[in-house]
């Protein structure tokens, strides 16, 4: 715990502030680029967004000490408090008891027990998805993924229900658009100065509306699903008891949970399954490598089969395209982190991208190798080098899940097709709240194509 009395050196102000505006032309030209500048500048570097400061931490023992020995003196950042009023208090934006009690209600949904149990249902809806493409086809792959994780999440939530009302089923198609402007709006609300970001404009418009529809459509899930109770489903956790001592959530808890649960759980796995979508399609040896692991197992039956280069080849996309380049911590008091002063309600950001490209932890790091897991492990790294879930106990809770159904999916599809770059169509990085590509058209043949 932090003391009232503390030593340190104060952070070193980054490089190449501008009047005004701070660091937030670097920031708008390219994040990526902007954090990877800050890493030799110092372990704790001090931005500034127009006025106001916030720390980067950019070394892995920064991070690792921010996340664990140190979580008790932090909070959550401006990130968080400014998507509180659109996503409410659910287990991303929560904190302290509360936060603790939501996790322990959640924490059995996401058990390996009952994850093998989602597995049937996340097979059965990646398999549907890729058996409506056709042949020769270009397929919007990135919308395609958006629309299919959304789909695996309301399916688990609502596993026990026989029948939803046309409107909740019709979520999968609605939700992923309202999820893109509502994570893009996010974010330039956090950066931007407040008087910017309150200009009345049409991007803002469209902000709040998709805020106000995921709201009511999460509210319609719940409502429905305090009628048609049921038993082994996410919902139902929510809306039951955990034990004899943790009352039933209110139904505004259970929304609160329910969006968080889309808004992390179908936007970052889709965006990882882009990225994994994009490398494949210029590699045909890894698209056959995973398709022949593929037919090996069932991961549907048993999803913790072993498919060893699926698993490296995941893992190395979660470190060269990690979707989430910005988390935020704010100090609850003075605190020190690798001998720099922080005063109480200091803003701190983390940036997973940037970790993953280091090159004192990842030799030449621009490079995609999933082989180069063969010879170093995660249990080989500094702790806090590759943190794709976070670390601590804010640990994303859905870890094992994500994990399993990008696995499930890219089984689906590369058992099914050989995918092909669309000449001419160059895929972009675009970076708000999450790194994702531009868009993802890819041509699609079937495997047994020549």
């Amino acid at each position: 715990m932090a003391s009232s009395y503390w030593t340190g050196a104060l952070a070193p102000v980054a490089q190449g502030r501008c009047p005004v505006l701070g660091h937030l032309p670097q920031l708008a030209a390219s994040r990526s680029r902007f954090f990877d500048s800050l890493r030799p500048q110092g372990e704790v570097v001090q931005i500034l967004l127009g006025s106001r400061p916030a720390f980067v931490l950019n070394s892995p023992g920064a991070v690792h000490e921010s996340l664990t020995e140190k979580s008790r003196d932090l909070g959550k950042g401006l990130l968080f408090q400014t998507a509180r009023p659109f996503m409410g208090n659910g287990i991303a934006l929560s904190e302290g008891a509360f936060h603790r009690r939501q996790r322990r209600i959640l924490q059995p949904g996401f058990h390996r027990a009952r994850i093998a149990g989602y597995a049937p249902t996340m097979a059965a809806l990646a398999e549907q998805t890729a058996e409506s493409w056709h042949p020769g086809s270009v397929v919007q792959l990135d919308e395609e993924m958006r629309r299919l994780a959304t789909r695996v999440i309301l399916h688990v939530l609502f596993a026990s229900s026989h029948e939803m009302p046309r409107d909740l089923a019709e979520m999968g198609e609605k939700v992923p658009a309202y999820l893109h402007v509502l994570t893009k709006g996010m974010f330039l609300h956090t950066v931007l100065p407040t008087r910017v970001a309150a200009l009345p404009t049409r991007g803002r418009r469209r902000f709040f509306a998709a805020a106000a529809t995921l709201r009511t459509l999460a509210e319609r899930a719940v409502q429905h699903a305090r009628i048609h109770a049921g038993d082994g489903d996410l919902l139902s956790l929510m809306l039951g008891r955990a034990d004899v001592t943790t009352p039933v959530m209110t139904d505004e808890q259970a929304r609160d949970e329910l969006l968080t649960l889309l808004i992390a759980g179908a936007e970052t796995t889709a965006t990882t399954l882009s990225w994994a979508l994009h490398v494949l399609s210029t590699d045909p040896r890894a698209q056959e490598r995973i398709g022949a692991e593929a037919r090996a197992v069932s991961l549907a039956r048993d999803p913790g089969a072993p498919t060893p280069y699926t698993d490296r080849f995941l893992t190395e996309v979660l470190r060269l395209y990690q979707p989430n380049w910005l988390m935020m911590r704010r100090t609850a008091c003075p605190t020190t982190i690798r001998s720099v002063r922080l005063p109480e309600g200091s803003e701190l950001i983390l940036s997973a991208a940037a970790l993953h490209r280091d090159p004192v932890s990842f030799p030449d790091p621009l490079r995609f190798d999933p082989d180069r897991w063969l010879s170093r492990t995660e249990r080989d790294l500094p702790r806090g080098a590759y943190i794709p879930f976070g670390a601590g106990n804010r640990k994303c809770i859905g870890d094992t899940f994500a994990w399993h159904e990008m696995r499930i999916t890219l089984a689906a599809i590369m058992t099914r097709w050989r995918l092909h770059p669309v000449p001419r169509h160059r895929v972009r990085a675009v970076e708000h709240v999450q790194i994702r590509p531009n868009a993802l058209p890819l041509r699609v043949t079937r495997h047994d194509s020549r």
